[in-house]
């Protein structure tokens, strides 16, 4: 027999009416009769429960940026900087605590970055991104910029998710905010994260950002190599100078951040690396804006400074101006590049320092270097243009959004003083294609570049009056010469020349400077051959031993020859400008047809000693004249001396956040001697204690040595210590180490 189903509404009215009798009985005969069934099970019969809905907004209680992994996915785990760094195109992910578990149904959760003094959202400074939920990702895009959040996880009270930049974002320090609310109500609750910001910086790992860098071994040398080497001396004799660029240090990456801020930078042009490098490239030296470093190109110092030979590296540099707030004293034209190859470095923009041995500074906007001489042959220097021994400015590797496709690549930047640009004294952008092909009209400064490289060097008689001037000879290749980097990997040096000319004198060569001549400011004068050449042969020279160097004339004429003049020897510095005279001598030779003849020329070593300014160069002159043609064969050159090399002593262990002893020689070459001596060091991540000076002069022929302690602040394996040292008479000696912190 089948059961029968109950009646459901009679149960529930049988349950309904024993709960109204059981509670009348409790009520003291109170009766529930006139009330509904509906009301009476609302009154008497529901259980009250808590509502799942949050009656106030999240409140957060932490917020974890992760630091330890974000950095090391974007390469970043070296910087000092507190705060957390990443780089732009590229996700990181943060982690927020709250009072309570989040629950999408009913919160909304948003974060906040901002930079700049006045965000803005249509400027990309202000950036709101509501957080998806879980699995899902939101976007906030505009015609500049797409910011992505995703990958969104709740862990009871703990939400954690990523947040991408785009490839054009603001190259800035940010400010994180984190804005909670219930869906139902427009009461919106705001955190701020105070103590730690986020620095965005370029990303040269990504293919989409502006300063991609394909080649890992390139990067890990123009990107993340902490030191390296900068070239100097003369085409005849040149070496590298070990610079520690530091620019994981503190503060450098906060100094270039601050340049740019100082500058007034706007937004737009703050995701420009264009507009950045040519803001580093003006901040770094004092002439507009109070920057970073003094130039200074004299032979006598104020005491009260710190002469540019005695530098070896950027970090102590930034931080004198970072607390001091005032230029630096004094830099050369190698201390300005190794301050803007850390910045530049910092800011995640693949860099490295170049040296341009013979390198041109036309100020007349010639193309052509020229020297002037009135007709008893003497010189007009206050009309000449000059070549340095060497020069030393900056490349960086960008994509060129602003010029046409194919240029690409390197781009040579100068922050020393000398040319103003758009009226700043700055140089650059330039491209390293743009400045070989001699495309002058492009953005920015190839033209001055073009000629600091491969301009000919024209020799000028002036009339008496001044109404005339012939070209008397023409070097179509004394100019950029031997054009350096450091090697990737290695400290060896690695040529460049190349990638700014075409090979010397061959038919493309002659080609480009020719049709850059036509846009000269003295392409109406013309420029005529010779029949008789001269040249140099100066052979290496160790500093405190005689000088031998012989002069070579070659007759390319079917006929005999006779030529006078005079040879001189000058105290010269490396920015090519003559000083006191330390030899002179008046010679008359006969070249048969066809053939080369040389003579040789010494000049003691106790002629030139006492005289030398500290940086140890000279120049040898030598002027000439043809008796049957009337031809002037002109010649000048510079000299610089080799050094001797600085012996440090360190055990080739030392311990982290313990001090380490020192010691470092010099022995003095010189028969003279050295008054105020002094000794630097420098190492990354390495403090370096405050040393005496040496009160004594160094005495010819002995040896000094100063003890130093340092402080390396983290491990690391093959750190380098960089050593200096300079006096009153002699500069720009120097010396390096390695070291491995346990």
């Amino acid at each position: 027999m089948a059961r029968r189903r109950p009646n459901r509404a009679s149960t529930h009215r049988m349950t309904t009416r024993s709960r109204r009798t059981y509670l009348d009985k409790l009520m003291g005969g109170r009766t529930t009769t006139d009330i509904s069934d509906f009301e009476f099970w609302k009154r008497y019969v529901i259980k009250p429960v808590k509502p799942t809905k949050a009656d106030k907004s999240l409140d957060v209680t932490k917020i974890d940026f992760n630091e330890e992994s974000n950095r090391a996915k974007h390469h970043a785990d070296e910087y000092d900087n507190d705060d957390l760094v990443v780089r732009r195109g590229q996700p990181f992910k943060i982690t927020v605590s709250f009072d309570r578990k989040p629950d999408q149904k009913y919160d909304i959760v948003s974060i906040q970055l901002t930079t700049g003094r006045k965000p803005m959202e249509n400027k990309g400074s202000l950036v709101t991104l509501a957080l998806p939920e879980t699995g899902a990702n939101t976007t906030m895009t505009t015609d500049l910029y797409q910011w992505k959040v995703d990958k969104v996880k709740i862990t009871d009270k703990d939400v954690s998710f990523d947040v991408t930049p785009p490839v054009t974002s603001i190259i800035g320090k940010y400010k994180l905010f984190i804005e909670t609310k219930l869906k139902d109500s427009d009461k919106v609750s705001r955190f701020e994260v105070e103590d730690e910001d986020i620095y965005i910086i370029f990303n040269p790992w990504c293919p989409e950002d502006d300063v991609y860098m394909k080649n890992e071994s390139w990067r890990n040398e123009y990107v993340m190599n902490e030191s390296g080497m900068i070239w100097a001396g003369s085409s005849r004799s040149y070496r590298g100078r070990p610079w520690v660029f530091g620019q994981f240090d503190e503060p450098c990456l906060e100094a270039a951040m601050y340049l740019l801020d100082r500058a007034e930078l706007k937004e737009g042009a703050r995701r420009s690396i264009v507009s950045i490098v040519r803001v580093i490239s003006a901040q770094t030296n004092s002439c507009d804006d109070d920057g970073v470093l003094e130039g200074r190109w004299t032979s006598d110092y104020p005491s009260d400074c710190t002469r540019p030979l005695a530098w070896n590296g950027s970090v102590r540099i930034l931080e004198e101006f970072m607390k001091k707030g005032e230029p630096v004293r004094y830099g050369q034209c190698w201390v300005f590049s190794g301050v803007v190859t850390t910045l530049l470095r910092a800011l995640g923009i693949p860099t490295r320092s170049v040296t341009n041995f013979s390198s041109a500074h036309d100020t007349d906007n010639s193309m052509t270097i020229d020297s002037h001489f009135d007709e008893d042959g003497e010189p007009i220097r206050d009309m000449d243009d000059s070549i340095w021994n060497f020069h030393v400015w900056n490349e960086s590797w960008f994509r060129r959004r602003d010029l046409p496709d194919g240029y690409d690549g390197w781009q040579a930047h100068d922050a020393t003083p000398q040319e103003v640009s758009d009226g700043v004294m700055r140089c650059g952008p330039a491209s390293l294609k743009a400045i070989k092909n001699g495309d002058i009209h492009l953005n920015h400064d190839v033209r001055f570049i073009f000629s600091e490289v491969n301009g000919d060097r024209v020799f000028w008689k002036v009339s008496e009056d001044g109404s005339k001037m012939e070209a008397i000879e023409i070097d179509s290749s004394s100019v950029g010469k031997f054009i350096s980097t450091k090697a990737v990997g290695s400290s060896e040096r690695e040529d460049l020349t190349l990638h700014y000319k075409h090979k010397e004198n061959d038919a493309e060569e002659r080609k480009v400077v020719e049709r850059v001549f036509k846009f000269s400011t003295r392409s109406h004068l013309k420029i005529y051959k010779q029949d008789m050449k001269m040249s140099l042969d100066i052979p290496d020279t160790l500093i405190g031993k005689d000088l031998n160097f012989s002069l070579i004339v070659k007759n390319t004429s079917s006929q005999t020859r006779t030529i006078e003049g005079r040879v001189s020897v000058s105290v010269s510095s490396y920015t090519g400008l003559s000083g006191q005279k330390i030899f002179g001598e008046f010679s008359r030779h006969t070249i048969k047809a066809k053939s080369d003849y040389s003579f040789k020329t010494h000049v003691r070593a106790m002629d030139y000693v006492s005289k030398l300014k500290p940086e140890a160069s000279l120049v040898v002159y030598a002027y000439f004249k043809v008796g049957e043609t009337a031809q002037t064969l002109v010649k000048k050159e510079p000299l610089t001396f080799i050094k001797p090399e600085l012996q440090i002593k360190v055990n080739k262990e030392v311990k982290a956040k313990e001090y380490s002893d020192v010691r470092v020689y010099f022995f003095n070459p010189l028969p003279i001697n050295l008054t105020n001596p002094d000794f630097n060091i420098e190492g990354a991540h390495v403090y370096v204690r405050a040393h005496p000076r040496l009160r004594k002069p160094i005495q010819p022929g002995k040896e000094a040595k100063v003890d130093i302690q340092i402080w390396p602040l983290k491990r690391g394996k093959n750190r380098e210590l960089k050593a200096t040292f300079s006096s009153d008479q002699l500069s720009g000696v120097d010396g390096e180490c390695i070291i491995n912190v346990v």
